[in-house]
């Protein structure tokens, strides 16, 4: 059975993330508990170390951190405030 799931873990946390996706969860939430739930199946497997997730919280800083990225929420409510404003 372990030798079964190490092999095909692609394509089962492929199809458990389309899972995810048909029962309602929204495409963020799913990405996110599907890689979670995977990562914690690898550390128990022995197949992923967990000092991955420990770094987890600096890599999301330094992405929110980058200016560049901050276009994307504002384009999009000025897009918002332009169609509610009719122009």
């Amino acid at each position: 059975m372990t030798a079964f799931l190490i092999h095909n873990m692609a394509p089962i946390m492929f199809a458990s993330l389309v899972f995810f996706l048909l029962i309602g969860y929204p495409v963020a939430f799913a990405l996110a508990a599907n890689g979670l739930i995977f990562a914690l199946i690898g550390i128990e497997l022995g197949l992923f170390v967990p000092d991955f997730l420990q770094a987890l919280p600096e890599r999301v800083y330094g992405t929110m951190n980058n200016d560049t990225l901050l276009a994307i929420p504002f384009f999009t409510f000025m897009g918002l405030i332009l169609e509610r404003s009719g122009m």
